[in-house]
């Protein structure tokens, strides 16, 4: 019997952002279909072709709660997509590679001070002189 790992499905947040109240649930990609929504990123990025992209973040796409003009949801499908801005559609990508790469959010709290520097510590006094000169 072999390993079988488990698939990751991450759910974004866009508090603090200008989607706020955005959520959306994106299932992780395989490391060959990283590679390729990286080519499919730059190239849009570019100002080519966004086809590749956005059929990428369709094809993982599980659930988000972007509703239409008469307060309908749309479908996390390819032409569901299609009918939202690009701006909208690059910052979901960008939270998501943001989220599978890894990135730890913000911390919740300052951090707080583990106490002085040692460099602070240590004593700026002049040496003596050499006692050979």
């Amino acid at each position: 019997m072999g390993y079988k790992p488990k698939r990751k499905i991450y759910n974004l947040d866009f508090a603090g952002t200008d989607h706020e109240g955005l959520q959306v649930s994106i299932r992780g990609l395989n490391t060959g279909q990283y590679m390729d929504l990286f080519e499919a990123k730059a190239e849009a990025e570019a100002g080519g072709e966004t086809n590749n992209l956005l059929t990428i973040m369709a094809s993982r796409l599980v659930s988000w709660n972007v509703e239409d003009d008469d307060d309908q949801l749309v479908p996390p499908t390819l032409d569901g997509i299609k009918t939202q801005d690009l701006d909208l559609n690059l910052a979901i990508v960008n939270a998501w590679t943001t989220a599978m790469a890894g990135v730890p959010a913000p911390l919740e709290q300052p951090s707080t001070s583990g106490g002085s520097s040692l460099e602070a510590s240590i004593p700026m006094e002049v040496l003596s002189q050499s006692l050979a000169s």
